[in-house]
């Protein structure tokens, strides 16, 4: 089943290069992709093959790694709250960093912070705010999740009320572009950037695999096995 989800992958992603305005197949991909990893020489021409190498394949890539870091996320805090329903949305992280994204985009606040630094202190703060708040309510993993989706309502009714205050036109088409989402402007240092981090995630998370599947078991389990 592993071998066949890498399979599936590298077609859609082979199918995510050929789709576009340019008449391009997969052996014209394929070529391309010869050519720069393997040194194979390829008759294309200097346009598609920068189409190929410099514009679908690094968006391609950056979306893999993107839902696999997601899926990662989804993983470890499903088995941590003992909930298929937890995820990074759920428990008010994604709405903490559009705010912090947004506070230092529209208002500057952080000083030199940049704009995903931004995004990370938002989200460590929501996720810190959604653990004090369950505790307050009495702890418990069903505590967390109720907390969690009261933060995301709060941090989103947060960026609303920044964005139409603070913001102006320009401001606000910016905002709400980065929230929809792109990878537009993806390349290879993106690509590298992501991959590493990702990689480093995983690695700390198959470390403490046998102690995620002591919390999944639940308490009473996880005590049991130390």
């Amino acid at each position: 089943m592993v071998m066949l989800g890498f399979g599936l992958l590298a077609l859609s992603i082979a199918a995510a290069m050929i789709i576009g305005p340019a008449d391009l197949g997969f052996g014209d991909v394929y070529a391309v992709v010869a050519q720069h990893v393997w040194g194979r020489p390829a008759d294309i021409a200097p346009i598609d093959d920068g189409i190929v190498w410099e514009l679908r394949l690094p968006r391609a890539l950056l979306a893999a790694i993107c839902g696999a870091g997601l899926g990662i996320c989804g993983a470890i805090l499903q088995s941590l709250m003992r909930n298929p329903l937890a995820d990074p949305f759920m428990l008010g992280i994604s709405s903490g960093a559009s705010t912090g994204a947004v506070l230092v985009v529209v208002t500057g606040i952080g000083g030199a912070l940049t704009l995903s630094g931004g995004a990370f202190v938002g989200a460590v703060i929501a996720f810190v705010l959604v653990l004090a708040l369950a505790a307050v309510s009495g702890g418990g993993q069903d505590r967390v999740l109720l907390a969690g989706v009261a933060g995301t309502q709060l941090f989103s009714a947060a960026t609303a009320i920044v964005v139409f205050s603070s913001a102006d036109a320009q401001q606000t088409r910016g905002v709400l572009f980065w929230l929809l989402g792109s990878l537009a402007g993806a390349g290879w240092s993106q690509v590298a950037l992501c991959s590493l981090v990702c990689a480093a995630c995983l690695a700390v998370c198959w470390l403490q695999s046998d102690a995620l599947d002591a919390f999944a078991f639940g308490r009473d389990a996880a005590a049991a096995l130390g």
